[in-house]
């Protein structure tokens, strides 16, 4: 834990940052690299009239590290993943903070 899960980006592009994107969150988090996990998810995007092009949309679930640290962990992911697509195109960050008492690792309870 963290999960990080990525939308809306060609797997290529994910892939040419992935290492920056863990050790970047992991220093931000005090959290080691090998906490985290990063999934790639592929999908088509639709609007009114149909398929719509994608933008990158990147959720994090964990266990709440508050306020502050979502922030900096939105503009890290921001300035990583800003140079990859068009200017003026948005970039989604969905925070999904996990309760304890909800988190089971191997059948037992964390």
């Amino acid at each position: 834990m963290p999960h990080i899960r990525v939308r809306g980006l060609p797997l290529e592009d994910l892939e040419s940052v992935s290492d920056l994107l863990v050790e970047t969150l992991a220093e931000l988090t005090d959290t080691p690299n090998s906490h985290f996990t990063l999934e790639y998810q592929a999908s088509t995007f639709f609007a009114v009239g149909g398929a719509s092009p994608a933008y990158p949309f990147i959720e994090i679930l964990w266990f709440d590290r508050g306020a502050a640290i979502k922030a900096k962990v939105a503009q890290a992911v921001d300035d990583l993943f800003r140079p990859l697509i068009e200017p003026g195109q948005d970039i989604t960050t969905l925070f999904t903070d996990i309760n304890k008492a909800d988190y089971f690792e191997n059948g037992a309870h964390f």
